[in-house]
């Protein structure tokens, strides 16, 4: 596989600005840019954002009534130039690591997007950057970069995720034509693709929501109790202690569980059921359209029964970052994924569907390969960097 900056003497870098840290991976692509394979290089960067003291951001309700014309002020501007120059110094590190002038951009960031793609002008827990990649680019710029064209968006880090499963060389959607994509990190991302073709949870928004809008069984939206974040989350709260304590101390609620800490414990087995329960919705919404439900709110009662694609059944699950590892690593086999699969396995035997028990189940347990761990490291920043690939008007 040949590396891109000697391919066309550029370096294809894809970044995944998340809420604390900006990360650079470069990646490599072979073959032509409209049938290529990607995998991840050995080249990163990666910064922690400079805090700058007292900065807080707006409400996100006074945010999303100031869209389209977005207010900053003072403290907030310093705070989003250094988000900007952060992640300069990422790309700028690792072209430098690649021995390149050039550099081909994909980047995903969270928050809602200005009209064109270019800027943040809503975000939970950093500044608005209307203006970020024309700033980025200035910056990068004043460092010698040349870019091969400008950063054409800033993406969602869910869809790259499915994006890397779709197109990397290690992709799991790569040999199947249904399947569901879920990402437990800081939040958790959802990706699908069926009838053959990604499907962006925006564009089936009239049908299904994504993990952060939906609340579980327990009460709290599944993102809030099943993600990684949510995990250590729950697990610091029940010891009485504040996340970042926990952190310092290298102590999470998988590894602890493997010490016999019944807190723990309970914080594995909580998250497992939940994740069943949200990979069951999402195989029964796409065969047969959203449950009736009303503990899971107003809003999920009023999304369409019918859509594009019932009938479908998934080929298979997916489940990527930091869940995923936990998912796949041996040692957490008993006290997660066994559980995880029983808890699935039980919503499927009461469903009262013999096509989804007949696809699904071996007997009473789930059949194998019905859920399988993303090999993919970094998904977004992958991701990202395909989009900027696939994305371009003109050849590489």
């Amino acid at each position: 596989m040949s590396d891109t900056k000697n391919m066309s003497g550029f370096v294809l870098v894809g970044i995944d600005g998340g809420a604390t840290e900006v990360k650079t991976h470069q990646v490599l692509m072979e073959g032509s840019a409209d049938a290529a394979v990607f995998r991840l290089g050995a080249v990163c960067a990666s910064r922690t954002y400079e805090r700058l003291v007292g900065f807080r951001p707006l409400d996100v309700a006074e945010q999303l009534k100031q869209r389209g014309a977005v207010e900053l002020m003072p403290a907030e501007k310093e705070q989003a130039r250094r988000y900007t120059e952060a992640t300069a110094e990422t790309v700028v590190d690792v072209a430098r690591q690649a021995s390149a002038q050039r550099v081909l951009i994909g980047m995903g960031m969270p928050g809602l997007k200005t009209p064109d793609g270019r800027g943040i002008d809503v975000i939970n827990n950093g500044p608005r950057m209307p203006d970020f990649l024309d700033d980025l680019e200035r910056c990068l710029a004043d460092a010698g970069l040349e870019l091969v064209g400008p950063v054409s968006r800033l993406g969602s880090d869910a869809d790259y995720c499915g994006m890397g499963e779709e197109y990397a060389a290690s992709g799991m959607f790569r040999d199947v034509q249904h399947a569901y994509y879920l990402g437990g990190g800081t939040g958790i991302a959802d990706a699908m693709k069926l009838k053959g073709g990604l499907v962006p949870f925006d564009a089936a928004k009239s049908w299904i929501q994504k993990a952060w809008q939906i609340p579980s069984c327990l009460g709290p939206t599944f993102e809030k109790l099943a993600s990684a974040l949510g995990l250590s989350s729950i697990y610091a709260n029940l010891l009485g202690l504040h996340i970042a304590t926990l952190t310092k101390q290298n102590r999470y609620p998988e590894t602890e569980a493997l010490k016999g800490d019944a807190l723990a414990e309970s914080t594995l087995e909580g998250a497992a059921l939940v994740l069943a329960e949200l990979i069951f919705e999402r195989i029964n919404t796409i065969k047969n359209g959203r449950q009736d439900l009303a503990h899971r709110g107003r809003a999920y009662l009023d999304l369409n029964c019918d859509h594009p694609y019932r009938g479908t059944l998934l080929d298979r699950v997916v489940i990527g970052q930091r869940i995923g590892q936990i998912y796949d690593e041996p040692r957490f086999a008993t006290a997660f994924k066994a559980k995880l699969d029983r808890c699935l396995a039980r919503f499927l035997l009461n469903s009262g569907d013999e096509q989804l028990r007949e696809r699904y189940l071996d007997g009473d347990g789930l059949r194998p390969g019905v859920i399988a761990a993303s090999k993919l490291r970094e998904a977004p920043a992958l991701g990202a960097a395909i989009d900027a690939v696939r994305s371009r008007t003109q050849p590489l």
